[in-house]
């Protein structure tokens, strides 16, 4: 496609002009609500302001040197990057588009560590409209899908907050126990044992289990209503104390190692690698993809080296690399639950090593637990299955978004795609 005579090819530093940012020592910050800008993102937050927003960011140094932020506020620009002090007229979006085409690296002037030198990157030559009209009309399209992207993702937090809370008021908080037991305090032993007594026992655990009023549970369908007298029924209502402090009524004592089991991830030197569909993951999280996988998801992977105590949910078939273990649940325990008790267990403080932070696995299974029914385990699980199912579609949404978007930058910022009957 012909390009439209709008689009010309500049210098950068014809199109922008950039300088380092800002020193703030530590000591020198104040709290308040503006953002401090670093090399990668935000990274606090300052009483003062040193650029005004719109603003578009570029990493100038490490391993983030290149990455390119915008901030639609006034902010701080760190020394650690640098920012555009005039876009010459252009759309602020768009730039911040037009620059995350641009490989950086190829401008490296470090040697031990990344560097970034405005000088450097002003020659380089783009491709650009002049039409501010289509420069709006491109950033608009992206900044679309990305708002897209990022209402997906914290829809998906907000169900990951729900999934950790339900498990926090039954496992760990017992509120349903503690529900039923508030209800009888005020009753004789006679009225305990009664029908009243096993009503407002069983209402209070309603509530509890169903974040509901009395009255917003009498609107519910009787299907689901009967579904929660029926998981209301597992919790008792008493707690007996025990080494672990007071548990519920019944419930006894195991480890760790009496329902799950850490197994080694296996080495994959990124030399060896072949790209492929399956993701590859460390400490940190996902390093790569490669054409085999080692664990049939769904699976749970540990951080055992680097990033102590890192947790990840993965549903695709995947390979877990020497840097993390990947759970094995035992004793009819569901990945589910594993997946969110292994969040209660402070993982993270668990570092046994010095010099390279490190998890022993014999620390973990040491740790002792309420022995949890498994029939309330199987409730559980239901309800979290259905979160997870909703959290996977999600994400394969977000993962189409992000393909559409990626294929959609450089088109869209070589002039390759008409935008004029738009």
């Amino acid at each position: 496609m012909v390009k439209d005579s709008a689009w010309v090819t500049k210098p950068l530093g014809d199109i922008i002009s950039i300088q380092r940012g800002h020193d703030l020592p530590s000591q020198d910050r104040s709290e308040g609500v503006v953002p401090i800008m670093g090399s990668s993102g935000i990274t606090g937050y300052h009483d003062a302001i040193k650029a005004k927003g719109p603003g578009v960011i570029i990493g100038r140094s490490g391993n983030s040197m290149g990455e390119v932020c915008f901030i639609k506020e006034d902010y701080w620009p760190l020394n650690t990057c640098l920012y555009v002090t005039d876009f010459k007229g252009n759309d602020e979006r768009f730039i911040f588009y037009l620059l995350q085409t641009i490989n950086f690296d190829q401008f490296n002037s470090g040697s031990a560590q990344k560097s970034l030198n405005r000088n450097a990157v002003y020659p380089f030559e783009v491709s650009i409209t002049e039409c501010k009209d289509e420069q709006i009309k491109i950033s608009s399209i992206l900044a679309n899908l990305e708002d897209k992207i990022e209402l997906n993702r914290q829809t998906n937090q907000t169900l990951e907050q729900i999934a950790q809370a339900i498990f926090k008021s039954w496992f760990v908080d017992f509120e349903p126990v503690k529900a039923k037991i508030a209800a009888l305090s005020s009753l004789s032993l006679r009225e305990r044992a009664g029908v009243r007594g096993q009503e407002l026992a069983e209402q209070a655990a309603l509530c509890a289990i169903s974040g509901k009023t009395p009255e917003q549970l009498a609107q519910l369908d009787p299907q689901t209503l009967q579904q929660l007298k029926t998981t209301a029924a597992l919790f008792p209502d008493a707690l007996v104390d025990s080494e672990l402090g007071e548990i519920p009524e019944g419930w006894g004592i195991q480890t760790v190692e009496d329902i799950i089991e850490l197994v080694y991830g296996k080495a994959l030197n990124k030399t060896v690698r072949i790209d492929g569909e399956f993701p590859v993951y460390g400490s940190g999280g996902l390093t790569g993809k490669h054409n085999q996988s080692l664990v049939e998801g769904p699976g749970i992977i540990v951080g055992r080296k680097g990033t102590v105590g890192s947790l990840f949910w993965e549903d695709r078939p995947f390979y877990p690399i020497d840097t993390v273990f990947y759970v094995k649940s035992k004793n009819q325990m569901t990945l589910e639950f594993s997946y969110y008790l292994l969040k209660t267990l402070g993982l993270e403080d668990m570092n046994t090593d010095a010099a390279v932070p490190g998890l022993n696995r014999n620390n973990v299974y040491r740790l002792e637990l309420p022995d949890y029914p498994k029939v309330l385990i199987g409730e559980y699980s239901k309800i979290i299955g259905n979160i997870r199912n909703k959290i996977r579609f999600v994400n394969d949404e977000v993962v189409t978004l992000e393909n559409i978007r990626d294929s959609l930058l450089p088109k869209l910022l070589s002039g390759e795609i008409n935008l004029s009957n738009l």
